[in-house]
Parts: structure tokens; sequence; C-alpha cells
């Protein structure tokens, strides 16, 4: 995966959102945009449903927009990727189980809620209903203190890459039919 394809660092944006007072965390953030991403927001219009979602409807300033734009386009290139390089902004093994199981929770939720906004009639598609219930039970996911914690790593590992692909099929399902029929559209128009 290239630099330019790489995702920030989660604390970075963590702490820039914390700076800004925006009630997110970079986990949340980054499933909320990827939300839009998926729901087939493709103009700058997801900055607008950023902010009346997270900021009372009032632009960032641009020592936030600026990484948050960033953000937002390493995650298209990502999803759009045909070699499927997408990653979810969560934080490193170096944070506990714990928090990363959190924070994998709170990623699924605002994906979600993004999905849910760009796309209100997410209902009609029947092909996605039994991966939105899942994505919604990971997102309500919880787990006991005194768990072990090497079986709780060993399932945190297996359900963020169920998340991943399902995310893909939702990328796929709203934003890769169009693309793939302009494609055929152009192969047709060269092939006469």
């Amino acid at each position: 995966m290239s630099k330019q394809n790489t995702l920030p660092n989660y604390q970075s944006i963590d702490v820039l959102l914390q700076q800004h007072t925006v009630p997110l965390t970079a986990a949340e953030m980054h499933g909320l945009i990827t939300g839009f991403i998926c729901g087939a927001v493709r103009d700058s219009s997801w900055k607008t449903l950023l902010h009346d979602l997270t900021n009372e409807g009032l632009a960032f300033p641009k020592t936030l927009s600026d990484p948050l734009e960033a953000l937002y386009h390493i995650t298209y290139e990502q999803l759009d990727d045909s070699v499927f390089n997408f990653s979810l902004l969560v934080p490193d093994e170096s944070e506990s189980v714990f928090s990363r199981a959190d924070a994998l929770a709170g990623w699924v939720n605002h994906f979600l809620l993004g999905l849910g906004v760009a796309q209100p009639k997410l209902s009609e598609h029947k092909e996605l209903t039994e991966v939105i219930t899942d994505l919604r039970n990971i997102g309500a996911l919880g787990y006991e203190e005194d768990e072990n914690q090497e079986e709780l790593e060993d399932a945190l590992e297996e359900v963020s890459e169920y998340v991943k692909v399902s995310v893909q099929l939702c990328y796929i399902t709203f934003v890769a039919p169009k693309d793939k029929g302009s494609n055929e559209q152009n192969e047709q128009r060269i092939l006469h």
C-alpha cells in the first residue's frame, strides 16, 4: 500500500477532534465518513452532512477540515482499490483490547449512521439486510472486564475482518454499479 493510500495516525486525528471539541473519536469520525462514501455521497455534500451531524451545521476550521478531507479521499481510494486495501481507523494493538473493541463498536455505529443518512431507503436493499443486521449487532458489542483477553483479541480480529468485508459489500452495492455501467458503455463505444 502506498504512503498516499495510508490512513493517518489514529491519535493525531483523535487529538485534533478533541482540540476542536468535536464529540466523536477518530474511529467514529472515520466510520461516519466511510458510511457517506459507501452510501454514494460523491460530491462535496459529505462536508455539509458531516457539519450537520457533528458540529451543529457549522464548518470546521481549516486545521481540522484539511485532515478530514484527506481522510475522506484516502478512504475513498482504499475502497475503490481493486486489491481491497481498505482499513479501519481504530487504535493500534498497543491499546488495550477493551479500548479497541469500544472503538470498533463506535466505528460501526457511525458507519451505519453515515450510510443511513446517505441511503435513507437502505431497508429496501434486501441483499444487505443480513449485513446491516450483523453490523447493528457488532455496534452493540459488549464484554466483561474479566473476559479472557486472548479470546477477546481473536474475536476482535475476526469481527474487524467481517466489518471490512461488509463495508466493501455496501460500497459495491451503492457505488460500484454506477462505475461499472459507465465502463461497459465506454467499452461498447470502443468496440463498435
